[in-house]
């Protein structure tokens, strides 16, 4: 009995020293894996988790001889913004808007100018366009035509939401540049969010609000809409004449960057410029910075981008925080 006693306590000074000189090894196998820790704004989700994520990992294991883990989350580009903000870890975010990236600035959250990038930190693209119920039975062929009665708009908030903003600033600048005139303008943003039944936290929430049968219409990222088809809903597209180009960025989060970490953090950022990830973003619907991987896309009579109001800071003060805020109330 002694002698078993003996051998017991000899097995756990020896599974302790084990446990011991592996935490002060710092382990190995999944311990040794380097991790990124990665937010986006909700419709990005798929080709990030499907195609992006995995070609990266595969990428620096060859490359690098390291294993990579993400840990991700998709929300609204507002609502990842604000968690950030508010303490959350994210080290590389992908944004809707260039006015988040501005707000992550300001707080001291990130310091790399994402101008510095290729395409000033832009990585993809998307027309706004407009989704109707199968064979477009209202005929609406314009953001004109969403102020009409009978319409009912499924809509993201833009105190949340990216995508929000993009639309309020798709039907607002289509007017302005047709007819020159702000009030005409307002007056056309004003009708449409009259019309506006349902108001989601994202884009991608305000889809799923539409997929259930709530409201005729839905302004939307061209690529949400592409999704939608290839998910087998039988929608109908409408390219207005006249629209805006989002333009999406990647931003770095240096506050909770370690130094360690930063090349692998520049490695990713670059990797998402690589021809290779640019076509991966065509085949989810999202257009390329390179527009010669863009053919297949339906081609828009009159793009325009934030700049043609102002940029982001003066575009958000007038038209979000100044006219929709006060047309909503």
């Amino acid at each position: 009995m002694k002698r078993i006693i003996e051998c017991s306590a000899l097995a756990i000074v020896l599974l302790s020293s084990i446990a011991v000189s592996g935490c002060l090894d710092g382990g190995s196998g999944e311990d040794d894996e380097r991790e990124i820790t990665l937010y986006g704004f909700s419709v990005k989700g798929e080709v990030m988790d499907n195609s992006i994520i995995p070609a990266f990992k595969a990428y620096w294991k060859e490359t690098r001889g390291e294993d990579v883990n993400f840990v991700t989350n998709y929300a609204g580009s507002g609502t990842i913004t604000n968690q950030v903000i508010t303490g959350a870890p994210a080290e590389i975010m992908i944004l809707s808007t260039e006015w988040d990236a501005l707000k992550l600035k300001s707080e001291g959250l990130v310091t790399t100018d994402w101008k510095n990038f290729p395409h000033q930190g832009t990585i993809t693209k998307s027309p706004f366009i407009i989704l109707t119920r199968k064979g477009n039975p209202l005929g609406v062929e314009d953001f004109k035509d969403l102020a009409e009665n009978g319409i009912e708009i499924v809509h993201a908030d833009p105190t949340t939401s990216g995508g929000a903003c993009w639309s309020v600033f798709a039907v607002y600048g289509s007017e302005l540049r047709s007819s020159g005139s702000g009030e005409n303008a307002t007056a056309l943003l004003e009708g449409v969010v009259d019309n506006v039944i349902s108001w989601q936290s994202s884009a991608r929430k305000a889809l799923s609000q539409f997929t259930l049968g709530i409201g005729n219409v839905f302004i939307t990222y061209e690529n949400d809409g592409l999704l939608a088809l290839d998910e087998g809903y039988d929608y109908t597209l409408v390219y207005p004449p006249s629209t805006i180009l989002s333009e999406h960025k990647v931003v770095m989060v240096d506050k909770n960057i370690g130094s360690e970490e930063r090349e692998m953090m520049e490695a990713f950022v670059d990797f998402l410029y690589t021809e290779d990830v640019q076509r991966s973003f065509v085949e989810y619907n999202f257009r390329s910075v390179e527009d010669s991987l863009n053919s297949n896309y339906t081609e828009i009579e009159d793009p325009f981008t934030v700049d043609h109001l102002g940029g982001w800071e003066t575009a958000h003060e007038n038209v979000i925080d100044g006219i929709f805020r006060d047309i909503k109330g």
